[in-house]
Parts: C-alpha cells; sequence; structure tokens
C-alpha cells in the first residue's frame, strides 16, 4: 500500500549535522513534517528518522542531485510549507588552480546549480501549501557579502546563493516568501584551534559562538512573518561590522 503523500512539509538539506539537524528538530517540534535531505548516514539521521522525519539521501555536489532530490520529494509530499537550503560545502581554497576549480566546480553545484533546481522544481509544491504563503530560506554567509581571499571558491559560490534568493524572491511573489539568513561564527569546525577561534570572537561584536539556536530562532521568525520577503539577515553577533 502506499503511504499518503505529505502535506504542508518543510524540506531542509543537509539536516544530517549541526544547524541542519537543528532546524529539523526544530521543525518538527513546531508540528510540520519534515523531509531531512542528508548525504553521509550518521546515527543523527537515524534519530531524525526515529522521530518522524522522512530522511532522503542525495549527493548535491553532483550535478544532478538537486532534479534527483525534487523527484524524491514530489514522490513524497503533496504540498510544501517551506525549502531551507541549508546544505553546504566549505573549504579554503586550495593552492593549484585544477584543485582550485574542481572545488569551485562543488560549491557551485551544492551552494546554486542545486538550490537553483529545487526551486524551479518545487515551486509548484510551495504553491500548494494551505497557508497564506510558503518559503524558501537560503543559509548563506556574511563572506557573501565581504569575501575572505583565502576562501573565495566558497565565497564567490555563496554570492551566488543569495542573489538566487533575491531573484526568486521576484519570480515567485506574492505566494512564496524568499529571504536570506547570513550566519557568522555559528558553531566552530572541529578543525578550529584555539588560536583560531579566540581571534574569530575577538572579531565578533558579542564575543561568543552563537550557536546553532541562533539560526533556528531566525528561519522560524521568518516563517511567522507574512510581510518579509528578499530580506538579508545577518546573525553573526555583529563580526561583519568588526
Amino acid at each position: 500500500m502506499t503511504a499518503p503523500l505529505l502535506h504542508d512539509a518543510v524540506l531542509i538539506t543537509g539536516a544530517g549535522r549541526r544547524v541542519g539537524l537543528h532546524l529539523a528538530e526544530r521543525m518538527m517540534a513546531l508540528g510540520h513534517p519534515v523531509l531531512a535531505h542528508y548525504r553521509t548516514p550518521t546515527d543523527d539521521v537515524e534519530r531524525l528518522r526515529a522521530a518522524g522525519a522522512v530522511c532522503l539521501h542525495g549527493d548535491l555536489a553532483d550535478p544532478d542531485g538537486g532534479l534527483r532530490l525534487a523527484g524524491a520529494v514530489r514522490a513524497v509530499a503533496g504540498s510544501l510549507r517551506a525549502v531551507i537550503h541549508n546544505a553546504s560545502a566549505f573549504a579554503a581554497t586550495a593552492a593549484g588552480t585544477e584543485d582550485a576549480l574542481r572545488q569551485l566546480d562543488v560549491f557551485h553545484a551544492v551552494h546554486v546549480r542545486a538550490p537553483f533546481a529545487l526551486n524551479r522544481e518545487l515551486a509548484p509544491l510551495l504553491g500548494a501549501c494551505s497557508a497564506r504563503r510558503a518559503d524558501i530560506v537560503h543559509i548563506t554567509d556574511i563572506y557573501a557579502d565581504n569575501p575572505n581571499p583565502a576562501f573565495d571558491a566558497y565565497c564567490a559560490s555563496k554570492a551566488g546563493l543569495q542573489n538566487l534568493a533575491l531573484s526568486f524572491a521576484k519570480r515567485l511573489a506574492p505566494k512564496v516568501k524568499v529571504n536570506v539568513v547570513q550566519p557568522g561564527p555559528i558553531l566552530f569546525k572541529e578543525w578550529h584551534g584555539p588560536e583560531a577561534r579566540a581571534r574569530v570572537l575577538s572579531e565578533t561584536l558579542l564575543g561568543e559562538e552563537g550557536g546553532v539556536e541562533a539560526i533556528g530562532m531566525a528561519v522560524e521568525s521568518i516563517l511567522q512573518n507574512h510581510y518579509q520577503t528578499g530580506a538579508v539577515i545577518a546573525v553573526d553577533g555583529g563580526r561583519r561590522l568588526a
């Protein structure tokens, strides 16, 4: 027997860890059916599945990954309340040009090509949402506005993701709102040493790591606000100013 389609579901890419995991759990706590995309199977993915999320595997670094994920979403959902583009690839730009170009291809696939495909392919499901308006949230980076040359390939692709959000805000209005969240130092990577952490926090006005809750609150507020689209919201403790 075929399971009934989910309605007014929230799709979160990169939901298997860190910010994406928090967003998936937060949306479920708010009562939304959640479609949790992941690339790597983890205990956290199994935790989401056990909690009732529909977990969808896919590699968005593959050029056709976005289209395949869109097909998987259509197979299980009849309408969407929101799409949250959280999946991300991050690394310093390689020294060699050929290696750097390969990185750029991956960053572009994850941050630009896949969101572009998902927004286009899933727009009808967002339009079918029972809420007054549906939402798309692009999670970019403060580097999208103020790039770091050591991460130039990454920064350029995040800037593309941000610009794409503004285009879709125009394209999908008035039924679908499209907004941007720009994280700053939310959650350090495992490879950030004590000196690097201290330096980053010294350049952050509020002087502390934001934590995943800060992004969760920003995303939740976007979904609650019926009159906000095309906005770029920095959640960075003031680092962009310092």
